[in-house]
């Protein structure tokens, strides 16, 4: 079976090495911007992160999608054929990585280091005590990652709630109760901008917002607007609505917000070639891969 590699901004050999060390057969075509109908004709699976603009809509005879990370959001396009599969990647190293850099910034805002870091730009040597951690931290999102994420969050001493679409308590109550707010949940239409201007008016003033999942879950110009008013302390923000970011985007130069280029953690491509090789064989066998996910919730 014919796979399409869409890995960009990531090279597609980054990929071919690793699933040609689990299994020489695989037969890879990478993307590339000039590939003629011939060629995606015979393609059966995909590979990747995003399809191209269009590119779904070339592949007839396509039957299963296969994302490199855990989200599948920018590969479910109106185009994709109602009867392929999609399935999505899940590594444990993975989720570790992103509750760790999430302990970061947290801590980084409870204890107050950007206070110190302006105190040592101004050569000042001024002693303003912290106690120990005991924010309250409202983890959206309580998946794979979210729950590696609270795990991390309780055992270095914060306050942890966690909160989904399907758990049923009010969004409103939660984000009011929480000192620090954590955005782990996937990308769907229901969620997409859910942290709006409304949204992040119910945090408490001086509170915190963590976004690790998508940056659409996020409608950006009501964060810079909450903190460039004071509402909120600030933010930390793996990931944006333009990725890469513009070098003009106002995201850049407001104090408070931390930016960082989508790199909490990724998955290594030994494990997306191990896994992605093991669902082309249950695939090659008429049956579902693993982690096989609900089109129509996007997860």
């Amino acid at each position: 079976m014919k796979t399409l590699l869409l890995t960009d901004p990531m090279p597609a050999g980054y990929f071919t090495a690793a699933i040609h060390a689990v299994d020489p057969g695989v037969d890879l075509l990478p993307y590339r911007a000039d590939i003629g109908d011939a060629e995606l004709a015979e393609v059966e699976v995909v590979l990747g992160w995003r399809f191209p603009r269009g590119v779904a809509a070339r592949l007839p005879k396509l039957k299963w999608v296969c994302a490199v990370a855990a989200g599948v959001d920018k590969l479910l396009v109106p185009e994709l054929a109602e009867g392929v599969r999609v399935s999505r990647i899940i590594d444990t190293e993975q989720g570790r990585g992103i509750a760790q850099f999430v302990v970061m910034m947290a801590l980084r805002h409870a204890r107050k280091l950007t206070m110190y870091e302006q105190q040592q730009r101004e050569h000042a040597w001024r002693r303003q005590p912290v106690g120990a951690v005991r924010s309250r931290v409202a983890v959206l999102g309580m998946g794979e990652m979210g729950g590696v994420v609270a795990a991390l969050l309780e055992t270095v001493g914060f306050e942890v709630r966690g909160w989904s679409r399907s758990s049923g308590g009010l969004l409103d109550a939660v984000l009011g109760s929480s000192d620090i707010v954590v955005c782990a949940l996937p990308l769907t239409r229901q969620t997409r901008g859910l942290l709006d201007a409304r949204a992040l008016a119910c945090m408490p003033p001086g509170s915190y917002l963590i976004n690790i999942a998508r940056g659409e879950h996020v409608v950006e110009a009501d964060l810079i607007a909450a903190v460039r008013s004071g509402h909120l302390a600030g933010a930390a923000l793996d990931v944006q609505c333009n990725e890469p970011m513009a070098a003009d985007d106002p995201l850049w130069c407001v104090p408070g917000i931390t930016i960082t280029p989508h790199i909490a953690a990724q998955s290594s491509p030994e494990t997306i070639a191990k896994q992605f090789v093991a669902g082309l064989q249950c695939v090659q066998r008429g049956e579902l891969p693993p982690q096989t996910v609900d089109r129509a919730r996007g997860y």
